[in-house]
């Protein structure tokens, strides 16, 4: 069917044939140059020129043709492989390579001949046709199904061939992406399913930086299967050296249990922790009884300033707790004048200021202030027009009234510092602190640890928040009373020790402050063997300006003194450097530009630590591969029973070629054949009126 590309083309072309005609009878009949040819012949040379210019006005009109072409597409079948640590945790590692090749080779002589055949392994990522060898350090069935969704999109898969142990330790459960599946799977269970005795370290949680002089908590979390009533003793190291140390008896067979610990920081440094739970009777995996842990611990002692505005229970509660900390030294003024310069100062914060009568501007926004972290308290003596007027990133808009009392719930996605779960059990006992009546309004950059609960009403109004504004760190507790806390953790714990944990944490993560040299390394504390180490850097010149024109160098070093130099590439407007995967270690940097006359610096340590989730859990989960199997249509085997696999895909209605119609539409225009028609038309009229005698 002929169609066109533009509206109206009918009444178009039959002006274009009008035009044409009108033209030819012009050319012919009205020109007198042609009276001396016969009739006979102005009619031949008249449909030549008729027919020349009506098909080039009709090509004009952009016409193209509509047809339906059938298109069949043959069954895919998708062999995916578990190339996994924990396929080979419980033998011998070169005997499963030889075994899953040869299972891999008689898939692909049965089934590779009938039916379009690809493999995949996939672990911690999936690859196309990978090596097997069991070396991924993850297991992630979504990021399998995910590839596989995007690699094969809209094509006809037939089945998933899938062998595995059915152990993730990353992404979803493939079990809850049945949505994303639209193909049987056909599961191969590998590894072993025997409960075994197990005593193992699931995680640890710990803060990445403390301070030195400073004590730090630990959450270890461990679980033992088949050991009722065993006493094994979880011990923590620092080096060599034993810090920590406590005894487990489990009540029943799966027992889990969470060990907190309180660990001083010592020196200054790097510090590389290990816990380890003492291997029991008949366990055969003893990978996972040993996990690390890596705390970068800091010097200097900080210095915090803290202004009000008169005395108040607040200020009293925050400097006994922060006095506690050999790290702080802490100053309070609680009446003008404050000190004007904050350059000397780690934090400074700032008591229900500012008030009606003191601005606090011309201190908080002197450029010597301008990158010192700050921490406001509101409360009733805030006047809050110059708390907003003051552009820290908050705007606290008053409603009608003065206060109410609000109780503090936790934002379980806030991220830039962590609280122990006996921190979170007492949370929500706390009693409410005075908060104004108003409407919040945060800037994107800040992270709410906090959200007030009021009338027993969880809303979404921040109760404290931390963000890095404009450059600088900028902390705000909305509400005062904070004092109430610290005694109700005493008379409900007869300690203070969560709220002292959630004042340090607070403290120490706002008066970390951001180096403002003319160099700056930015890099992780610790890296895993898996994951890229990367470095970005900023060069500045005397005038802070942003540059990128001089060479960056940077020197690793190990614990055993060998030396890697790399030398950063430029990008955008800073410097950045892949420095690929690094052995597990200990490692320094140092880091140099040179700019004009001058050679800045950079050093500092780093941690690269190894992955153990795979040695964590190597009991084979097929329970999930039957699952998944049978809720897509397909059938779970054991690795001894694949070619009864095979034999069901084989057999499977479902593995049918599809045929469907697609739409092809072919421009007129492109048709070269139509060239040389309209050019032998034209071409055969010039001859003719040559050949008759007409110029």
């Amino acid at each position: 069917m002929i169609s066109f590309g533009i509206k109206y083309w009918f009444v178009i072309l039959l002006i274009l044939l009008i035009a044409a005609a009108g033209i030819v009878l012009l050319l012919y009949f009205r020109n007198k140059d042609n009276r001396e040819l016969t009739k006979n012949q102005r009619t031949i040379l008249m449909i030549f020129r008729f027919f020349s210019f009506s098909l080039i006005a009709f090509l004009l009109l952009s016409p193209f043709i509509k047809s339906l072409k059938k298109m069949v597409q043959n069954p895919l079948i998708i062999a995916a492989w578990d190339n996994s640590g924990s396929i080979a945790s419980t033998g011998d590692s070169l005997q499963l390579t030889s075994e899953m090749i040869q299972l891999k080779n008689k898939i692909s002589d049965e089934l590779g001949s009938n039916y379009n055949l690809v493999h995949y392994t996939f672990g911690q990522e999936t690859k196309f046709d990978g090596e097997i060898n069991f070396s991924d350090k993850k297991s992630d069935y979504s990021n399998l199904i995910n590839t596989l969704n995007n690699n094969h999109f809209n094509e006809n898969i037939g089945a998933l061939l899938l062998a595995g142990d059915g152990i993730y330790n990353q992404g979803k459960n493939p079990v809850n992406m049945l949505e994303n599946i639209n193909f049987p799977v056909y599961s191969i269970g590998l590894g072993d399913t025997t409960e075994i005795t197990d005593a193992r370290i699931q995680g640890i949680k710990a803060n990445r930086t403390s301070f030195s002089g400073n004590r730090f908590p630990i959450e270890i979390d461990t679980r033992f299967l088949k050991l009722k009533n065993s006493s094994l003793r979880l011990t923590v190291y620092e080096g060599e050296k034993e810090v920590a140390q406590t005894v487990i008896t489990p009540s029943n067979n799966d027992y889990f249990y969470s060990q907190q610990f309180i660990l001083d920081a010592g020196d200054p440094g790097l510090k590389r922790f290990t816990a380890t739970i003492e291997v029991a009777e008949n366990e055969k995996n003893t990978r996972n009884n040993t996990d690390h842990f890596v705390v970068n611990v800091l010097e200097n002692k900080q210095k915090i300033l803290i202004l009000s505005d008169g005395a108040h229970p607040d200020i009293g509660a925050i400097k006994n707790t922060l006095e506690q900390q050999k790290s702080y030294d802490v100053s309070v003024f609680t009446e003008e004048p404050y000190p004007s310069n904050f350059s000397d100062f780690n934090l400074v914060i700032l008591n229900q200021l500012p008030t009606s009568g003191k601005s606090m501007a011309n201190i908080v926004e002197s450029e010597v202030n301008q990158k010192v972290p700050l921490l406001f308290i509101v409360g009733g003596k805030t006047f809050l027009p110059q708390l907003n007027a003051l552009a820290q990133g908050s705007t606290v808009q008053p409603r009608a009234g003065t206060a109410e009392e609000a109780q503090a719930f936790i934002n379980p996605a806030y991220a830039n510092f962590t609280l122990s779960e006996n921190f979170r059990e007492v949370l929500g006992k706390f009693p409410p602190l005075m908060v104004p009546f108003a409407n919040y309004q945060l800037e994107p950059e800040f992270n709410t640890l906090f959200f007030q609960k009021i009338k027993n009403i969880e809303t979404g109004k921040p109760l404290i928040s931390t963000g890095i504004f404009k450059g600088k760190k900028v902390g705000f507790v909305f509400g005062e009373g904070i004092w109430r806390w610290r005694l109700n953790n005493y008379f409900q714990n007869q300690t203070h020790a969560q709220f002292n944990e959630l004042l340090n944490q607070l403290v120490q993560y706002l008066s970390l402050r951001e180096n403002e040299d003319n160099f700056i390394v930015n890099y992780e504390l610790v890296y895993t063997e898996i994951d890229p180490v990367i470095f970005s850097a900023e060069v500045y010149n005397d005038v802070f300006e942003r540059i990128t024109n001089e060479e960056v160098t940077i020197v690793l070093s190990n614990e055993n003194g060998n030396e890697l130099d790399f030398t950063f590439d430029v990008r955008n407007n800073g410097y950045f450097l892949n420095a690929g995967n690094l052995p597990v270690g200990n490692y320094t940097l140092n880091a140099k530009v040179t700019v004009g006359n001058q050679t800045f610096s950079e050093t500092g340590n780093f941690a690269v630590t190894a992955v153990n989730i795979e040695n964590i859990v190597t009991q084979a989960n097929h329970r999930m591969l039957y699952q998944l199997s049978a809720q897509t249509g397909g059938a779970f085997f054991s690795q001894n029973e694949v070619s009864q696999a095979i034999e069901d895909i084989k057999n499977s209605d479902k593995l049918k070629p599809v045929s469907y119609f697609q739409e092809m539409i072919t421009e007129l225009l492109n048709l070269r054949w139509l060239f040389f028609v309209v050019l032998l038309l034209l071409s055969v009229e010039w001859f003719l009126r040559k050949y008759w005698g007409i110029y």
